[in-house]
């Protein structure tokens, strides 16, 4: 008896152990958080607009350089909306040309699915902000959605706007395969800004790939990114944290040149260099003097698309001065012609001048159209000047004898057939240069 009283009271107690110990709590899915993902770069190569489609031929785009994101959620929990790489993962490439910039978005996704009554097909959406050279902003954030639901349908995939005004400057293609789908898609600069940032400027970008697998009600949306996004409200990305892609056309024009000219090689430190719209195309050219030489460099001169660029040699006096390179609309075309004011010798009397030449871009080449002093005085620091002005006018130039210090030698220069002597006192007080 007394053993079957002490099991009982054992049992009794084990029994009041189990009914107290405290329950596990439940651990709760993890998930995905914008702001664990870091901000990605990307590096684009210089491509030809000419060459380049973005029709869904993806052959051209070489051996991959670009990023990859595979491994931080945006959106959806980790193990239940997304089991890894294989379930959604994506490699985005990038190249620029002097009109457009093109991504290569290729998607591995397990289940490639189209839009149902519930849910959103799987799509790439493209942020983008023009940024100059100095960081400034040309454009407000504005999205391209890419998406493959129609494809999977048997349609074309959708390719639109999300944002801003304006529906040209956007052409693309995908793919649907095995294992994923591709994107690929042109941008032009023209959509996203007035100003172009190609010539050496940066494109601020986000991308987005968005998931729905489909196999479950409670199912949440799945995406991945290359930088801090809200999938919920994209369009608010600060600029900051999306990722830059390097704009650099000026620098590898300026190397084609190089390697093309021996000459223009030979004297590289000496080049100055600056941008204009001389030639009424969609960005600006390369205006660079050095020496006895201008060049100007373009895409779209001559009626070529691609790049060209023309030389013109100047027979001129000595000079070690750094040239002015100045751009005005001389004779009322509505097209700016190039001015290049430079200091010179004199050949006689120990003197210096300012000589300006003036140059007009056309289908041709560039033509050189006039040439005048401004000003001439004495190498030793003399206060002694004279000076003329100068009004530009649609058939040539009105002189006029501006001020002078006291009679003076007229300045000799060389090439000076070409250059509208100066007035001087106690001559005529005007004249007018025609147009070459």
């Amino acid at each position: 008896m007394r053993l079957f009283i002490s099991v009982v009271v054992l049992s009794m107690f084990c029994s009041s152990l189990a009914v107290a110990a405290p329950k596990e709590p439940k651990e709760k899915p993890r998930k995905g958080n914008p702001e664990e993902q870091e901000v990605l770069d990307l590096t684009a190569k210089l491509t030809s607009d000419i060459d380049t489609r973005a029709d869904g031929n993806v052959s051209d785009w070489g051996a991959f350089d670009g990023v990859e994101v595979k491994s931080t959620l945006l959106s959806g929990e980790y193990d239940y909306d997304w089991t890894g790489p294989k379930d959604l993962s994506a490699k985005i490439q990038a190249q620029y040309g002097a009109e457009k910039i093109y991504f290569y978005v290729n998607v591995t996704d397990n289940a490639v699915v189209s839009k149902k009554k519930q849910w959103k097909s799987d799509r790439v959406e493209i942020w983008l902000v023009p940024e100059a050279e100095d960081g400034k902003a040309l454009g407000s954030p504005r999205g391209v959605s890419m998406d493959i639901g129609p494809m999977v349908d048997g349609d074309k995939a959708l390719i639109k706007w999300v944002s801003g005004r304006g529906a040209d400057g956007l052409e693309g293609a995908g793919f649907v395969g095995e294992e994923g789908y591709d994107f690929e898609v042109s941008i032009a600069y023209s959509a996203l800004a007035k100003t172009s940032p190609v010539m050496n400027g940066y494109m601020r970008y986000c991308v987005i790939i968005r998931d729905w697998d489909q196999d479950d009600p409670n199912e949440d949306e799945a995406t991945l990114g290359t930088c801090p996004i809200d999938p919920k409200k994209p369009g608010s990305i600060k600029r900051e944290k999306m990722g830059r892609i390097r704009l650099a056309l000026r620098d590898s024009i300026w190397t084609k040149i190089l390697n093309a000219d021996r000459e223009a090689a030979k004297i590289e430190a000496e080049w100055t260099k600056v941008e204009a719209d001389i030639a009424g195309t969609s960005m600006p050219e390369i205006i660079a003097f050095a020496g006895d030489t201008l060049l100007i460099a373009g895409m779209g001169l001559n009626g070529y698309a691609g790049l060209t660029w023309n030389k013109i040699s100047l027979d001129s006096g000595f000079s070690t001065a750094v040239p002015q390179i100045t751009f005005e609309d001389v004779d009322g075309d509505k097209q700016k012609e190039v001015i290049v004011t430079r200091n010179e010798h004199c050949n006689n009397g120990g003197m210096n001048a300012d000589r300006s030449y003036i140059f007009k871009q056309s289908s041709s080449g560039i033509k050189f159209i006039a040439s005048f002093i401004r000003e001439q005085r004495y190498d030793s620091g003399s206060d002694d000047y004279v000076r003329n002005h100068y009004k530009y006018t649609k058939n040539g130039i009105v002189q006029t004898l501006d001020k002078s210090s006291k009679s003076m030698q007229a300045c000799e220069l060389k090439g000076m057939e070409d250059t509208a002597p100066m007035l001087m006192p106690g001559g005529d007080t005007s004249a007018t240069i025609p147009y070459l």
